[in-house]
């Protein structure tokens, strides 16, 4: 028989992380900030067990940083050279994705990627983070379909584990971004790939990311805590 509290304490972590994730990306918690498990477990009314797993959940994504003398914190947010490394790492990963998937066609994938396009088109993007985590994630579920229809398993998860979108997602409280042109970019790669144009499908690939980070023109790093 299933243990109802064990389920029913992962679905409670589960709300936990997005509390705390919510309160990151707006910068309720700043980077930096010590989280207390004490004093989050009186302020969200529920036991330590659910907050931890969320922080060690958290601490996985990179959204919190933990230590075993001083418990666990915001984490910075990383530096632009950082930001500007992940760039060419995810042309030239993506990239090939993106020529895979060209040449390989494969329905279920483009079929993930129609879908998480429809969800764009009706999302929006915006300063605050309930305005637009659903349609970052559904922008993450495009890129993700794709580099899984790729073929080559270690590439995706390569570019899963440095959370991409989760920490542009970190920019958008200090630059909002306009959901417009960024469906544009995503319905350019997806017209490649379904029509076999594997230059065409990393061209337009490329295109996005660097038009993505150009968007952030202007932006400078947090100072380290």
């Amino acid at each position: 028989m299933p243990q109802k509290a064990a389920i029913s304490r992962v679905v409670l972590a589960d709300q936990v992380v997005r509390v705390l994730q919510e309160r990151i990306l707006d910068r309720v918690y700043e980077p930096g900030a010590r989280l207390n498990i004490d004093a989050l477990s009186r302020e969200l009314e529920v036991s330590s067990s659910p907050i931890r797993e969320a922080l060690m959940r958290l601490a996985a994504d990179g959204l919190v940083a933990t230590s075993s003398f001083a418990g666990f914190s915001v984490a910075p947010v990383p530096p632009r050279d950082w930001f500007e490394q992940l760039l060419a790492y995810r042309v030239l990963a993506e990239g090939w994705a993106a020529r895979q998937m060209a040449r390989r066609r494969p329905d279920a994938a483009i079929g993930r990627m129609r879908e998480s396009l429809a969800a764009m088109e009706s999302g929006r993007l915006g300063r605050k983070a309930r305005d637009y985590i659903t349609t970052s994630q559904a922008d993450q579920a495009f890129h993700e379909a794709m580099l899984d229809g790729a073929g080559n398993e270690i590439l995706a998860r390569s570019v899963r584990d440095l959370h991409p979108h989760l920490h542009h997602a970190r920019l958008f409280a200090k630059v909002p971004q306009d959901i417009a042109p960024v469906i544009v970019e995503h319905q350019a790669i997806l017209a490649a790939i379904e029509a076999g144009e594997e230059d065409g499908a990393a061209g337009a690939l490329e295109r996005h990311l660097r038009a993505s980070w150009h968007r952030y023109d202007g932006w400078t790093a947090d100072e380290p805590a």
